[in-house]
């Protein structure tokens, strides 16, 4: 079985960065359209920073 190589580095930040500002639009029209949105996106912020820091373990 031949193994491909892991992705560059922009290419997992792009698709987290895509998959985590989707995630935020969907929390805020669905289910906390009460929230002002920029309490979402401290929140998701905060989230996405936990991410990086665990895909950058595992790079390491």
């Amino acid at each position: 079985m031949t193994r491909t190589p892991p992705p560059e580095d922009w290419v997992v930040y792009v698709v987290v960065l895509s998959v985590v500002v989707a995630m935020m639009l969907g929390k805020y029209l669905i289910g906390r359209g009460d929230t002002p949105i920029n309490e979402v996106i401290e929140e998701e912020i905060d989230e996405v920073k936990n991410i990086v820091e665990e895909i950058e373990k595992k790079v390491k």
